[in-house]
């Protein structure tokens, strides 16, 4: 169906794609993974027709459809949720035109009316039938069912079609791009990490949805467990080609795992042999007697192929929090905190109290309040009722869930990060930058050709930049790849100052936080431990 054929695409002096192939059949599930800023997205760009490869050709079968969710909202603002998601059904609207045009023309005895009997008039009549036959294909009668289903599995209410998409969250308007998407039901659906904006339900919603799936998926994504939900083969882009391996990610791990072994036991058998031969050769090279043994072997060395060793791990991110002064023992405090959004109540009355060490995880589905309880916290936003107050000496390093997105896009790596600083210490940014794996020329990119994960590292330098003994976090590994969400909670976990973490991801929740909060209803309820289920008791 997909034929990637001897690929080629450079943005400047760097290489993206060196001779890539692939091929995707119809209903394949391909599962696409590799380090931040190894060029997935482009990847998928180029499948979409968006960009241009330098050589090669990206090949499609006839009549079949391709489309994609980028990392970047497509949700149209100034609209209803309602007609967002119509607009998915492009044949069935102009069908629908089609049959009002053609029908008005037929009925009309007036000026533009057609003659019964005339070669236009049995023109329309077969252009109606045709238009009318195209309409009952997209098979109108379960449209809004299946506009509801996959709204509901998102995780959106009953009231949600009438509302303006522009009264949503950068998030929840990600969710109606891919609802969108979705119920268009391309003949190749590609997401670009579609878990970052979804809760644990909605993750599970879009899993079982995606095995249902009636074409082929083809899935970017950092999320192990989800790629094994998702996924029948794993394609890997790596030193600017592509790998294709059979089987979900668990097998990818195991059998990059097992050839990474393989290749080494081969290259340490070569290299001792290597080392006898030479030894033989250095021993002997100047005995007459041996001349003729030398030369073979110094030919048989010249002509042998040689192993590589094999690589590595992935260079991952390093960096260590800068040491700040203590604040005071409390912190923060919220006191009858309430917040609305015209009639809709967001926060309810809370009572929360954080003081110096705590470390705080915020769980609950996307709606139920979290940024908005970290942005208060943060002082980025004040409450609708109730009071905020802030201890002595307290400096506040707040990352927000968009903070990426929020990047100027025409300014350059190192000028993004010293933006807003009093001092320009542009050795400790660029110093910071290389243990983000942000190194040498890489740092005069502009922000605007950098990949989502790339632009995350950025945004995450810029907060580390200034010290701070509070970290309000939301959703900080968005975008980020394993090895580096790994990094991140190892840094968290040698963090001495105090930490309030909105995430979905659980194991990374319960690495760094030792207790939790969930948010139902507007109302903040305390947890003992960040995994446990239960109801807890309303924090006082």
């Amino acid at each position: 169906m997909i034929n990637i054929e001897n690929l080629w695409k450079q943005y400047g002096p760097q290489q993206i794609l060196e001779d890539a192939e692939l091929f995707i059949g119809p209903y394949d599930r391909v599962g696409l993974v590799g380090p931040n800023g190894t060029g997935k997205t482009t990847l998928l760009r180029l499948i979409a027709g968006i960009e241009t490869p330098d050589r090669g050709a990206v090949r499609i079968d006839a009549h079949k459809t391709v489309d994609m969710l980028s990392q970047e909202s497509q949700c149209r603002l100034g609209v209803t949720v309602r007609e967002e998601m119509m607009s998915a059904f492009r044949e069935a609207e102009d069908a629908q035109r089609a049959i009002e045009m053609l029908s008005a023309r037929l009925s009309s005895n007036g000026d533009g009316g057609l003659d019964a009997d005339s070669f236009e008039a049995r023109e329309a009549l077969r252009q109606l039938s045709q238009a009318q036959t195209a309409l009952e294909m997209e098979e109108t009668h379960t449209m809004q069912a299946r506009i509801g289903r996959v709204l509901h599995g998102l995780g959106f209410g009953d009231d949600a079609l009438d509302r303006l998409t522009d009264e949503y969250s950068g998030g929840w308007q990600m969710r109606i791009a891919m609802a969108k998407l979705l119920l268009r039901e391309p003949d190749l659906l590609m997401l670009d990490e579609p878990t970052n904006h979804l809760d644990a339900k909605a993750v599970k919603w879009l899993q079982e949805y995606l095995d249902e799936y009636p074409a082929s998926v083809l899935i970017i994504s950092h999320e192990p467990k989800f790629l094994d939900a998702v996924c029948t083969r794993i394609v890997e882009l790596d030193e600017r080609k592509l790998h294709d391996y059979t089987g979900n990610y668990a097998n990818f791990q195991r059998v990059k795992h097992q050839q990474r072994e393989s290749q080494l036991a081969a290259y340490e058998r070569q290299q001792r042999e290597l080392e006898r031969q030479q030894e033989f050769i250095n021993r002997f090279g100047a005995k007459n007697t041996k001349a003729t043994q030398v030369k073979s072997r110094e030919k048989m060395l010249d002509k042998m192929e040689k192993i590589e060793a094999p690589k590595g791990p992935a260079r991952a991110i390093a960096f260590q929090f800068p040491p700040v002064q203590p604040s005071a023992q409390e912190a923060l405090r919220l006191r009858g905190v309430s917040k609305t959004y015209g009639d809709k109540v967001v926060l309810l009355g809370v009572d929360m109290r954080v003081n110096r060490g705590d470390r705080v995880a915020l769980l609950g589905p996307n709606g139920a309040g979290k940024s908005t309880l970290l942005r208060i916290l943060a002082d980025v936003e004040a409450p609708s009722e109730g009071l905020r107050e802030e201890g002595r000496n307290v400096q506040i390093g707040y990352f927000a869930q968009h903070q990426a997105e929020a990047l100027e896009p025409e300014r350059t790596v190192l000028q993004e990060v010293l933006h807003g600083l009093e001092s320009q210490p542009e050795g400790q940014a660029r110093g910071l930058l290389g243990r983000l794996l942000l190194r040498g020329d890489e740092v005069y990119k502009p922000i605007k050709v950098l990949s989502g994960g790339e632009r995350s590292r950025v945004a995450l330098a810029k907060f580390l930049m200034k010290p701070a003994n509070i970290l309000l976090l939301d959703e900080p590994t968005n975008h980020l790849d394993v090895a580096s969400r790994a990094v991140l909670q190892e840094a968290l976990q040698g963090y001495e100052g105090t930490l309030v973490v909105a995430s979905h991801d659980r194991p990374f929740v319960n690495a760094v936080a030792k207790e939790a909060y969930t948010l139902e209803d507007g109302v903040l309820i305390e947890q003992r431990e960040p995994l446990v289920a239960h109801k807890g008791k309303k924090k006082k």
